[in-house]
């Protein structure tokens, strides 16, 4: 049992608390190591940091550019045209919109990022779930996606690629199937928020040359900075304009549009940055394996999912992780579509993984000799 009497700040709906509450609860303040937020370790760069910190005065004091401008900075950096882009104050302020104005129903699989499941009860639209399978290493076919769009007549399918929290994905040729095979439901939205980290074929140049498809995408996740809040739609000229009407007058910060106006300083760290987090992925991996009756599922995001052995629950891990260890993980039990016996653990360096590994078998070999509870056979809504 944990010692920590404050861990009862976990107890949200859909998301874990932010590391400030965490900071403000526990005994390790600024000594914990995070496996939750799923930043990119390799940037940004020091060199940007100090010229933020000596540009701050105009930063603060004057209004940010207009819109056009950062879809210019955006397009420099994914390569498709500013006039397909809608730039957003973070993928939450896209999502909302989108979800909103669905005539619904909307299909997505889970488990998956919490607010494409979060936001559409709250404006009375229907929302249908397509589970992911542990057997199936939660893999889904283009065939499964689209026969559940059919017996749930979705008008709005929503794609993650690759997906939060499992990691698996679908191929370029599946996304392509199930466009053209959904051709006339009124909005495919891809959510490529950590497709960076990965080797897949973005959607973006579908989008553009399509009438229903619109790709979304954070950018805290590959620019390792979940604060500045920005985020991108890709959509055809049209879909782009309109959605762009719907977004609010300046809704892209004075930081956040600072760091997208100096992201040519910084694009070569950028761009290589992703391959340092993948070999990190890949140690990580290997060594999650090393630790008896945990299960690792393969990934293309910077980050793994994994069950727990038999019994374990998720809570009681994290608990002792951070009170104990000082080390921050993803419990998955308020992630639809998923059970308290998964944790999803962040890609950090290799020193930071290794304490990761050390602290977490540790953890396991002890709760392991204790009475099993039961446990589903698959993570189920």
């Amino acid at each position: 049992m944990s010692s920590n009497k404050h861990l009862n700040i976990f107890q949200t709906p859909f998301h874990n608390p932010s590391i400030f509450q965490i900071r403000d609860k526990t005994r390790f303040e600024g000594q914990l190591v995070d496996f939750c937020v799923p930043a990119n370790s390799y940037f940004p760069p020091p060199e940007m940091v100090e010229l933020i910190e000596r540009n701050m005065q105009d930063i603060l004091k004057y209004y940010p550019d207009y819109s056009q401008v950062y879809q210019e900075c955006i397009s420099d950096l994914c390569g498709s045209p500013a006039e397909n882009i809608v730039a957003a104050n973070g993928i939450t302020e896209v999502i909302t919109i989108l979800c909103r104005e669905s005539r619904g129903p909307i299909l997505t699989s889970v488990p998956t990022f919490g607010r494409w499941t979060d936001i559409p009860p709250d404006f009375d639209i229907p929302v249908h779930y397509l589970q992911r399978k542990k057997e199936n290493a939660f893999q889904l076919s283009a065939d499964e996606v689209i026969q559940a769009a059919r017996e749930t007549a979705a008008s709005t399918v929503v794609i993650s690629n690759p997906n939060n929290p499992t990691g698996a994905w679908f191929e370029g040729d599946d996304i392509r199937a199930i466009a053209d095979a959904l051709s006339d439901v009124d909005h495919i939205l891809i959510d490529e928020s950590f497709i960076e980290f990965s080797d897949l074929e973005s959607a973006e140049r579908l989008a553009m040359d399509s009438p229903n498809i619109i790709v979304v995408k954070s950018m805290g996740k590959s620019l390792g900075w979940h604060g500045i809040r920005l985020g991108y739609a890709v959509a055809n000229t049209e879909l782009a304009e309109a959605l762009r009407r719907k977004v609010p007058y300046w809704n892209i910060n004075g930081l956040a549009g600072f760091v997208l106006k100096n992201m040519w300083r910084f694009k070569d760290e950028y761009q290589s940055s992703f391959a340092k987090v993948a070999q990190d992925r890949d140690y990580m991996f290997e060594q999650l394996q090393t630790i008896p009756g945990l299960v690792t599922y393969p990934s293309k995001c910077n980050f793994l999912f994994s069950e727990l052995p038999r019994g374990v629950s998720g809570k009681h891990v994290r608990d002792l992780l951070l009170d104990h260890y000082g080390l921050v993980v993803r419990e998955c039990s308020n992630k639809v579509g998923s059970t308290e016996f998964y944790l999803r653990n962040v890609v950090r360096r290799k020193e930071q993984t290794d304490a990761l590994v050390n602290a977490l078998g540790e953890v396991l070999a002890t709760l392991q000799d204790r009475t099993p509870a039961p446990q589903p056979e698959e993570a189920e809504g």
